[in-house]
């Protein structure tokens, strides 16, 4: 490998061998042998050699780029500042490779191409990294430390049969390399990289074409060429490197449609229950993982209860077997992670108990002794290996707190996560009116809350996932005497646009009867896009809530439902 202080020998030009006529450099009359020498090399169709002035060969005879020349000794540095600043030691630098991926504009399905790269070593590196990043290794750290002890593992389990030495030492002197090279950005290097690589593709493609200018081609095969070179450069430069075909024919289409249609029933993708049946109703029964693209929107006042509703939902989906994402924007870690676990003990217990409450596990309430602790540290076991209580398997439930985040830094995390667990199929964000504001809208306000809703939309395609957002409902909502509408969502009406379907829940009005239960909501169904699979009329409908344990303990939707095992524990009000 180079080092930052090799130098690369420039390309010589051979003499043509060729005899040139003499006319054709005969002095011009009337001008000295000098000046007019001087004159035809300075026009570029001769150059200067101890035999006399010869003309320069053809651009196609010339030697082809490649590492050795400037240009490619250029790009080989760019490529190694970025792999170096990758794999510094002393810590995990997933964002940063994240970072390059979304920069080069890559679905979280896709790898980093291998043609990036100028050697076969740092190809191999690049692989590596990449294959961390996206969960393919056991190890979860991206720096040269991780990628090491990787290796030895499975060169010593015969899973890998390469040269150990060889990238032992192409890691040596990446990090030699980083050490010695100047300090960038990484923003920055990702930027110098994509652009000397766009240049590398492009600059060669036009010489060629220019190199053509006399042969008897049509010209839109000459500009079809310029085009594609055009393309791929600006792809590379812009940030959308996609591998994958960018649009679909009928042919692709109606292939997938006649396999959907001629798939027997007990071979089709069942959806996946939240475990709520009034939202299961709203969404054709629940969430397919790999064809999800919606967003679902959950929406109350403050203090009704939302957060407590959505985490009942995030553990229905995961005890059902989805893959999801608990992302919050105004709760703490630990009390994520208390309300999840209070959910758990009351799946496992079976039966309404006010021990192992959500202030219980933040260390607010009861001190949870004897027998009592050492049942919950089972539980604990069970939940943190992935298990229910009964020991079959969860769907992975992922959870994490990024307090005030943009919807661009919730973007990028959702996206690196997707990458690391391809089975991720929902994310519950909470919520939407708790996230800071984007940059560039200035006292705008509805205007980025527009923005921000189309953005989570898009996030959802791009990455074959459902999201279900929780918001907040403006103060119409207060004195309204039939209940929340979607015209009470806070600030902009592009959220209930894009969504497939919207709760508004509340709390019962008050009327001349007894006062309703604790725990009583009513979900009022302002939207849904795909209809209701039931004759009786659910636009609104009753819940009851185990605020404690975040756990839904009846739903009057059940009804709709014929199957009493798809909602087991829920009763009907």
């Amino acid at each position: 490998m180079a080092s930052p202080a090799a130098v690369n020998p420039s390309v010589t030009i051979q003499a043509s061998a060729t005899p040139v006529a003499a006319s054709s450099i005969a002095p011009a009359p009337n001008l000295p042998p000098q000046p007019w020498l001087d004159a035809v090399i300075r026009q570029g169709d001769h150059i200067d050699t101890p035999r006399g002035p010869l003309p320069v060969p053809p651009i196609e005879l010339r030697p082809l780029a490649s590492p050795s020349t400037q240009a490619g000794a250029d790009l080989l540095l760019h490529e190694n500042d970025l792999l170096a600043a990758v794999l510094a030691a002393g810590e995990d630098h997933s964002a940063r490779w994240g970072l390059f991926r979304r920069r080069m504009g890559l679905r979280y399905n896709e790898a980093v191409p291998e043609s990036l790269w100028s050697t076969a070593e740092l190809r191999l590196v690049a692989g590596e990294i990449d294959a961390i990043f996206r969960g393919r290794r056991d190890v979860h750290a991206i720096n040269a430390q991780a990628i090491r002890h990787d290796l030895r593992e499975r060169a010593a389990a015969g899973r890998w049969r390469g040269n150990l030495q060889a990238i032992e030492e192409t890691l040596a002197d990446l990090i030699d390399w980083g050490k010695a090279a100047s300090a960038l950005d990484f923003p920055i290097a990702c930027d110098i990289f994509q652009a000397a690589k766009a240049r590398q593709l492009f600059y060669p493609a036009v010489e060629r074409l220019l190199a053509r200018r006399g042969r008897d081609r049509p010209i839109a095969a000459e500009l079809q060429e310029c085009r594609d070179a055009l393309n791929e450069a600006q792809s590379l430069a812009c940030g959308r490197l996609r591998q994958s075909q960018p649009v679909l024919s009928a042919r692709h289409t109606a292939h997938q449609c006649l396999a959907l249609a001629s798939m027997p029933l007990e071979l089709r993708p069942k959806p996946i229950s939240t475990g709520i049946p009034s939202f299961d109703l709203d969404m054709r029964g629940g969430v397919i993982p790999g064809q999800g693209e919606g967003t679902w929107v959950l929406a109350a006042r403050s203090g009704v209860g939302k957060t407590t509703v959505a985490i009942a939902a995030a553990m229905g989906l995961a005890f059902n077997g989805a893959s999801l994402l608990f992302l919050s924007c105004e709760l703490s870690r630990q009390a994520i992670l208390a309300r999840l676990m209070a959910n758990y003990c009351r799946r496992a217990l079976g039966m309404a108990t006010p021990l192992y409450s959500t202030d219980d596990l933040e260390g607010r309430g009861r001190l949870i002794t004897a027998d009592d602790f050492a049942r919950l540290e089972r539980w604990h076991e069970s939940f943190q290996a992935g298990c229910q209580p009964d020991g079959k398997p969860m769907g992975e439930l992922l959870y994490e707190s990024r307090f005030g985040a943009s919807v661009e830094e919730v973007c990028e995390l959702v996206e690196d996560t997707k990458s690391a667990h391809p089975a991720l199929a929902v994310v519950v964000l909470d919520h939407f009116h708790a996230m800071g504001a984007s940059p560039g809208y200035g006292s705008n306000t509805t205007a980025e809350l527009a923005a921000r809703a189309m953005a989570l939309k898009a996030l959802a395609g791009r990455c074959d996932l459902d999201i279900l957002i929780v918001a907040q409902l403006n103060r119409g909502a207060y004195g309204s005497s039939t209940g929340p509408d979607v015209s009470h969502l806070a600030g902009t009406s592009e959220l209930e646009r894009y969504a497939s379907a919207v709760w508004l829940i509340d709390r019962p009005k008050p009327g001349d009867g007894p006062p309703p239960a604790k725990g009583v909501l009513e979900v009022h169904h302002g939207k849904f896009r795909h209809g209701q699979p039931s004759e009786l009329d659910l636009s609104r409908t009753v819940i009851r809530i185990d605020r404690a344990h975040c756990y839904l303990e009846a739903d009057e939707a059940r009804l709709a439902f014929c199957g009493h095992q798809l909602y087991p524990g829920v009763e009907v009000p």
